[in-house]
């Protein structure tokens, strides 16, 4: 899409160039364009990186915005810097280390604990993977292990197809949640969830025919457990399904916000 717009720019100018109604050489086009397409590129990876939580981007809307607006204040006469100056910009990397390393996180490890064998039940050793990964991508892995994650910024979300659903125990400093359960393949035992956040929303849609056992609370905000809804004092419900102790598939969801909304609904 970038690319054809700056085709569109490009070819707009080039013909009210040929027809007359610009004065311009192209020499003096390219040289006036250039440095705003060095501009268009910084906005664009800043905006980028911030939907993205991402500092890849970052780093290339610290060296196109800077180098950019120096090469406009050049032909405005106002700084002498020139296209070959690029290399004096080379503190910029100290910047972007120091801005990666106080405000963005890497990627969390999960610890995947692997069950056990029922022949394997009288061992002692248990065998422990670690992985880095998103658990955005946990629902394509089809993972059987147990998932732990600590994260300080992460949105997690549980909404492909037939995502296998294991005991899973989240906890973030801000990040919304979505647990699509309708969508999930879900096994005929008690499925432990524990989310666990300062900061975020969750959501959450639970399958009619499944039981559950759900205790939601939050510090600051609302919460709408089915037909029941919190009062502005007490931001606290328990709720448990009548048949939940002869349910083979049931779940049991604890949420803990600081501040934030959980909303879990039936479908």
């Amino acid at each position: 899409m970038l690319f054809s717009v700056i085709l569109l720019v490009i070819g707009i100018a080039l013909l009210l160039m040929n027809i007359g109604v610009i004065s311009l050489e192209i020499r003096e086009f390219f040289i006036m364009f250039i440095p705003i397409l060095f501009v268009l590129f910084g906005v664009i990876y800043l905006v980028k990186s911030i939907r993205e939580k991402s500092s890849g981007p970052l780093f290339l809307t610290l060296f196109c915005l800077p180098y950019g607006l120096l090469l406009i204040l050049d032909e405005q006469k106002m700084i002498q810097f020139s296209y070959g100056d690029w290399w004096k910009l080379w503190p910029i990397l100290l910047v972007f280390i120091a801005i990666e390393k106080l405000f963005f996180k890497r990627k969390g490890k999960i610890v995947v604990k692997v069950d056990k064998n029922k022949a394997d039940q009288s061992s002692e050793n248990e065998t422990v993977h670690i992985y880095k990964m998103d658990l955005k991508n946990q629902a394509k892995k089809n993972i059987k292990e147990n998932i732990k994650k600590n994260l300080s910024v992460s949105d997690v979300h549980f909404n492909k197809q037939n995502w296998p659903l294991k005991p899973m125990d989240i906890h973030t400093t801000i990040g919304d949640f979505y647990l699509d359960f309708s969508k999930a393949f879900i096994p005929e035992e008690e499925t432990t969830i524990k989310i666990k956040s300062r900061i975020g929303d969750v959501k959450m849609l639970i399958p009619e025919d499944i039981p559950v056992k759900i205790d939601s609370k939050t510090k600051v905000g609302d919460i709408r457990l089915f037909d029941l809804k919190s009062s502005e004092t007490k931001p606290h419900l328990i709720f448990q399904s009548p048949n939940y102790e002869e349910g083979i598939k049931k779940i049991d969801i604890t949420i803990e916000i600081g501040i934030g909304s959980i909303r879990i609904d039936r479908v």
